[in-house]
């Protein structure tokens, strides 16, 4: 074994025969010698940066040790560019991260190159108020549309620097970058923006410089924001110019304290962009600092096709989802917002959970056909002293709906608050709660403490019984306990706002199936699945029955009763009426017909007994 372990580490110390090139930089280097292997790595970035590269090669760093300068790719020396099978990959080798010490510039600047890897490597800037630069910038200014292919960043930490941590950017028309991946990175303690994507912006505009982009498992945090009072700053994740992105498993907090701009930082956000999902994120603590803004999450200005889904919001100045259609902005139409939580955000400037604003001039139709369901929105007024449930701030909303949201407000927080009353809206199987005041409800001048009065006189919701329930507890786990769950993100662990076995909305949301601008939801927040083409729960969590295990005459299948297959004319179950759910009384009983079409549903399979009772299977019954 001994043999074998120093025959392996003579073969990492020779060079590599073909055509690619694995380069070594240790700090007990030397700049003389070949950078060819373990034994004779290199000392400098200095001398990095002298060399031509290929694709295929490798460029690696002494892990723990500290190197200072700012690295630099371009095409003099590139000869090659890399390629999704043969990227050049810029990473660390021994134990742990090697360090780029940039100090006021950047860390590393890729300019008008793609085909590159950068991997398990720290790049610190001299601080956000000393650094003129972004930790790493991949740049695109080439003509002709040309879409630079392959950028990986993964396994990255990025600190001290005035810009962005890491920056995806172009400036020539729709020239930029596709393949890109950014995972794994923490950012923090930085000025402008933690990652961001950009491109050469235009109204009149076709196309997009970047095609897809992926943002996965990041940490962004105290980004301060730049005083700046013509531009926004301290954003976490913003992302723009881009057809076909994701943002997802990320968690983004304590940033935007500078700020001075209204119109300003949110946690993570995506506008003039098509195709974008943002789902699966904690965002907290975010700051409008002396401008505006402030919130969780974003579907800003010429936003086409995109969803809002399966994210966590709390605790922020401004709003926990924000839609808005800034001046001179592309279209905006098609979006989604659904099966969302938010709690305490509106910390300040009148924000409420879910808040809707288009610019009053120049904003190319407005905010158009947008469709918010199944989220959860919590207000408590003693932490977020102007939060509240919905806000809509302005007129040119176009076909906007919301049906089965939860908007809870506690201690006064408003239910809406609607500025302008010109705009197309339409509610319905949403359920409005108040507790320990009456409801709240501002529409343009007049303010309503009734929902039925409120609803006689606008018409906004069809009918009462779409209305689902106006006083009743929603039967909510721990509401306005959802605490904050952290990196590495775990949303499992959320505990509130499942709903309780005698919650009055189970099965009283509209399902929305044939209606949906993109593929509907297969699963709610909790990852909970969904029955499609059933009736759903109201709110971002689907409820699930407990499982339940019977000795005596009889046992119990586990989870038999949701899968339409193990259900059969003649079998014995129990079953809950509809009239029981709250009680969760059982009904025993043989099954005559089978009632639920789809293979699946997650409160158990809707049957009609011999008797003629029909209800749901809790319960499979077999005799021992």
């Amino acid at each position: 074994m001994y043999l074998k372990c120093i025959l392996y580490l003579l073969l990492l110390a020779l060079p590599l025969s073909g055509y690619a090139t694995n380069y070594y930089i240790s700090s007990s280097g030397s700049d003389a010698n070949n950078g060819l292997s373990l034994l004779t790595p290199w000392q400098s970035i200095s001398r990095l940066n002298s060399i031509r590269f290929s694709a295929g090669d490798s460029i690696l760093f002494k892990g723990g040790a500290t190197f200072t300068g700012n690295l630099y790719f371009h095409q003099g020396n590139i000869d090659t560019s890399g390629t999704s099978s043969t990227p050049i990959i810029i990473t660390s080798w021994g134990t742990g991260k090697a360090v780029i010490a940039a100090d006021t510039s950047y860390g590393l600047y890729a300019h008008n190159i793609g085909g590159i890897e950068v991997r398990s490597l720290a790049f610190t800037g001299s601080g956000y108020a000393q650094n003129k630069d972004h930790g790493i910038l991949f740049y695109n200014d080439l003509p002709g549309d040309v879409k630079l292919q392959h950028v990986y960043i993964d396994d990255v930490e990025v600190q001290g620097f005035m810009k962005a941590g890491i920056s995806i950017g172009s400036n020539n028309g729709n020239s930029g970058f596709s393949d890109v991946r950014i995972t794994r990175a923490i950012v923090h303690d930085i000025g402008s923006e933690g990652i961001n994507s950009w491109g050469q912006f235009n109204q009149q505009k076709q196309g997009y410089s970047h095609q897809n982009i992926y943002v996965g498992n990041c940490h962004v945090y105290r980004v301060f924001g730049l005083p700046l009072p013509d531009n926004h700053s301290g954003s976490g994740i913003v992302i723009s110019d881009v057809d076909t992105a994701t943002i997802e498993h990320c968690v983004v907090h304590t940033s935007g304290m500078n700020n001075l701009h209204c119109g300003g930082p949110v946690g993570i956000w995506a506008w003039d962009a098509n195709k974008v999902t943002i789902q699966f994120n904690e965002v907290y603590n975010m700051s409008a600092g002396r401008g505006c803004d402030g919130g969780g999450f974003d579907l800003d200005g010429g936003i086409t096709n995109s969803v809002m889904q399966y994210n966590y919001s709390h605790d922020n100045d401004g709003p926990g989802y924000l839609v808005a259609q800034f001046e001179w902005a592309r279209p905006m139409v098609n979006n989604v917002v659904r099966y969302n939580i938010s709690e305490n955000d509106g910390r300040k400037n009148n924000y409420k959970g879910i808040t809707l604003w288009v610019a009053d001039k120049n904003n190319n139709g407005g905010n158009q056909d947008l469709l918010v369901y199944n989220n959860t929105i919590y207000a408590d007024r003693r932490f977020a002293p102007t939060g509240g449930g919905l806000r809509i701030m302005s007129a040119n909303h176009r076909n906007i709906s919301f049906h089965n949201n939860i908007f809870y407000t506690v201690n006064g927080a408003a239910l809406i608050e609607a500025t302008d009353t010109t705009n197309q809206l339409a509610f319905s199987n949403n359920f409005f709660y108040s507790h320990n005041s009456e409801p709240l409800i501002q529409w343009g001048d007049t303010v309503f403490t009734s929902l039925v009065a409120f609803k006689e006189n606008y018409k906004l919701m069809p009918n009462e019984e779409e209305m689902v329930v106006l006083t009743a507890d929603p039967g909510l786990k721990e509401p306005g306990n959802g605490k904050t769950l952290g990196y590495p993100l775990d949303l499992a662990k959320l505990t509130a706002y499942r709903l309780e076995p005698h919650s009055p909305l189970i099965d009283k949301g509209v399902n929305l199936q044939d209606t949906l601008p993109v593929s509907p939801a297969t699963h709610d927040f909790f990852k909970n699945p969904l029955a499609q083409g059933e009736q759903p729960d109201i709110g971002a969590a689907e409820y699930t029955e407990p499982i339940i295990y019977q000795s005596l005459l009889y046992y119990t299948l586990k989870m038999d009763g949701t899968k339409r297959s193990n259900i059969k004319p003649g079998l014995r179950v129990n079953i809950v009426l509809k009239e029981d759910q709250r009680s969760g009384e059982l009904t025993e009983g043989y099954v005559d017909k089978i009632l639920t079409n789809s293979p699946a549903h997650p409160h158990g399979i809707k049957v009609r007994l011999e008797t003629g009772e029909v209800g749901r299977v809790k319960e499979i019954l077999e005799e021992e």
